[in-house]
């Protein structure tokens, strides 16, 4: 019998805890926001600082040594190491690593990833490290161009391409592809995966942030073809990096002249995906730690039961849930101040803390909360859930 407790470190922790409380663990958390759900939930909560390209990396290694680290069976990570490898390295020297090894995120958070692909026979946007000269359609539509972070998260590392930037490491232009954005969220180990669902994608822009996330849907309908693209591409790049555990693939979906759709990928996230969120019936987080310390997906197959088939059974997997779950990230518009007292409703997560105060301050652009909504597809979910982002702040609005 494995020791239940386990540290779970991300960005924001709120839909991991969730999911290891429901697999029957004993929870800490550490991530950046604290949240009252995450609050609630775990039994010890630690908020450390999080900047434009990751944790303040002394201040995560405090939080940790502070912990008495023999009473976790190791920690599972989310998004915020993307840029930090070597962090995530030095808390793997203090207590079991429980997902992708440090090489594995260095190899898939590269510009080097690309080239990988190429050698894999999978399609991807084209990538530079220099925009062609002759081309001067930067903007934002098909010949445009981006530019990225390697190591960025969450779309605020996007940006428009603008014909004399030059780029800095781990930064690299990539061709603008008009299409649908959707992920993969799949389990491996190392060599083989299993479906969870296809989600879509959508963005929350600003004019600083054009791509800044804004919110997914799960198990939404997919062509049968470009479902097997993206599972053919996560199952090659998994054999090839030795992926464990959950991972989320990211791609777009792109239609040709010929009105073939090609599934272009644009990375892989070799951590925790909050589309984990989505899928609220199988035990994720269990199905996670039992691969990885078992190294077998028996186990993986024992802990989902009838919620995932193997990857040649497709359709099985994507007909399981009745609906459709979405989640939406409620952004400030400007600085505000929302009173402790607020009524939060019951279809909103990641909501702030506020301890004495009798208001809570959000600057301009930062999360203040998660939206959810289900529905019997997912397009009726993500209308529901983008029209409850405009009621909330309507709301919040109405009595700052």
């Amino acid at each position: 019998m494995i020791n239940k407790s386990i540290l779970i470190i991300a960005l924001s922790a709120r839909p991991f805890v969730v999911a290891a409380k429901r697999a029957g663990y004993i929870v800490s958390a550490i991530d950046a926001f604290a949240d009252e759900q995450t609050l609630m939930l775990a039994d010890k909560v630690v908020v450390v600082d999080y900047g434009e390209h990751g944790f303040n990396a002394a201040a995560m290694l405090n939080a940790v040594n502070a912990l008495n680290v023999k009473q976790y069976v190791g920690f599972i990570y989310g998004s915020g190491f993307e840029a930090q490898p070597e962090l995530l390295q030095q808390l793997a020297q203090i207590l079991p690593l429980i997902g992708n090894s440090v090489n594995a995120v260095q190899a898939v958070k590269s510009v080097k990833f690309f080239a990988e692909l190429d050698a894999m026979n999978i399609n991807h946007p084209n990538i530079y490290d220099a925009l062609p000269v002759n081309d001067t359609n930067h903007g934002a539509e098909n010949g445009g161009y981006l530019k990225k972070f390697a190591g960025g998260c969450g779309g605020t590392h996007i940006s428009v391409a603008e014909t004399a930037q030059k780029l800095a490491p781990d930064y690299y232009f990539q061709q603008y592809i008009s299409g649908l954005t959707v992920s993969l969220l799949f389990i491996a180990d190392g060599k083989e995966i299993a479906v969870i669902g296809f989600n879509e994608q959508w963005l929350n822009p600003t004019k600083t942030m054009p791509y800044r996330y804004g919110g997914a849907v799960g198990n939404i309908a997919l062509p049968i073809k470009v479902q097997q693209q993206l599972i053919e591409a996560a199952q090659k790049i998994t054999l090839k990096f030795g992926l464990i555990g959950l991972n989320s693939l990211d791609a777009i979906i792109e239609k040709t002249v010929s009105q073939v759709d090609i599934a272009d990928v644009l990375e892989i996230n070799p951590r925790l995906s909050a589309t984990i969120d989505l899928y609220e019936e199988a035990n994720l987080i269990g199905a996670h730690v039992q691969t990885i310390l078992m190294d077998s997906l028996k186990y993986l197959e024992k802990y989902l039961e009838k919620y995932l088939e193997k990857y040649q059974a497709l359709s099985a997997a994507i007909k399981v849930s009745k609906q459709s779950k979405a989640q939406a990230i409620v952004y400030a518009e400007f600085n505000m101040q929302v009173p402790a007292q607020f009524d939060w409703p019951d279809w909103v997560v990641d909501t702030p803390y506020c301890a004495d105060e009798s208001h809570i301050n959000i600057l301009a652009a930062e999360p203040i909360c998660t939206v959810i909504a289900h529905a019997n597809n997912a397009g009726d979910a993500k209308q529901l859930a983008q029209s409850r982002v405009k009621i909330l702040l309507a709301e919040l609005v109405a009595c700052h």
